[in-house]
């Protein structure tokens, strides 16, 4: 799940960004839609198809909201539960920090950068 939250991450940016890869991907599917028609003489679904790029700022539209954002929502929750479910497990890990980190034996010879 990260990593498709990864690739579907430029919906996340800034619209200058989100534009140019927006483009790319879309010239990336229009020669995919040329080739379904021209070698197997199909007719390609509406997001590869050239003919149909008037249709792409919807398709974009039901893209992010039917895919991105439960996405990203459910990563949230998972992020969440996750940290919540650590610091649950780990409770000793304040009172260690709290007893004196700091006076590990190991942070006195490890190496500084």
């Amino acid at each position: 799940m990260l990593m498709t939250a990864c690739d579907l991450g430029a919906v996340t940016k800034p619209w200058e960004i989100s534009r140019q890869v927006a483009e790319l991907v879309t010239s990336e599917f229009f020669e995919q839609g040329d080739r379904e028609r021209a070698e197997l003489k199909l007719t390609p679904s509406a997001i590869f198809d050239r003919n149909r790029k008037d249709e792409l700022p919807r398709l974009q539209l039901e893209w992010i909201d039917s895919i991105c954002m439960p996405l990203y929502q459910r990563r949230v929750c998972v992020t969440i539960r996750s940290i919540v479910k650590r610091l649950k497990l780990e409770p000793g890990n304040k009172e260690k920090l709290e007893m004196g980190f700091l006076e590990s034996p190991t942070l006195h010879t490890a190496r500084h950068w």
